[in-house]
Formats: C-alpha cells, structure tokens, sequence
C-alpha cells in the first residue's frame, strides 16, 4: 500500500515542472512581425574573418497597442556568415518598458543554425548592409 501511493506521489510532484515552461522560445521571438518596427544598432557590428555579429532592436510600432504583460521590446544578436550569406540567431533579450532586461534567451556557441534569408526579409537587407 505504501509503494502505491509512493509511485502515485512522485508524479503528482514532479508534474508541474515537467510541464513549466516560457511561453515563448529563442525561435518564436526571433520573427519580426508587421506591428512592429527594426533598427540595427550599428555600435554592436563586429566582423571577425567571415563572420559578422549585430543586434538589432525590435520595438512595437503603434507602443498604445502593447498588452500589459509583453515585453516592450527586444533584441536579437544575430551571427551573419558573409561568405555564405546566411544568418542565425545568438540571442535574443526581451526588455520591459523601463528598460530593463526581463529575460535573455541565448543559443550555445556551435548550435546554431545557420539559414539563407528569404528574399526580401530583413535578414537579407542585414547581410548587405553588414558584410563587407
């Protein structure tokens, strides 16, 4: 009797942190949708070889339309491989309407996965501007 409830406990206990999780992932944050607006923050670009690094900052283009629990606005640490012409994505920092850091997701270094931009998308008109 004992072992059975034991057994029944342990996955009464443990549930709720398997199922705990952000409700938004590195992926899901990285899209730039059309409510919003794109800046690149120049003072951030670092070329190393083939490789370039920049920050862009994503805000809400209309900020009234924000609900009370978003982010006010992130940033997404983009790696470009210029010679490739292809970008992925390093981090991206969700921050509130004070301008503090609410959250920071962050792929490990050799993880990630690097794509070609669709033509026409922001990652595109990045990779012109940034690589030599």
């Amino acid at each position: 009797m004992l072992w059975r409830s034991v057994l029944l406990t342990i996955p009464l206990m443990a549930g709720p942190a398997v199922f705990a999780r952000d409700a938004d992932t590195l992926e899901e944050l990285a899209v730039v949708r059309d409510f919003e607006v794109v800046q690149i923050d120049r003072q951030t670009v670092r070329i190393v070889g083939d490789e370039a690094r920049v920050d862009v900052r994503v805000t809400w283009r209309d900020p009234a339309q924000r609900p009370p629990d978003a982010a006010a606005s992130r940033v997404i640490r983009y790696i470009l491989k210029c010679k490739d012409q292809t970008t992925g994505v390093a981090a991206v920092t969700t921050i509130d309407q004070n301008g503090k850091m609410i959250k920071r997701f962050v792929t490990p270094p050799g993880s990630w996965d690097f794509v070609g931009p669709k033509p026409g998308s922001y990652e595109q008109r990045w990779l012109k501007e940034v690589c030599p």
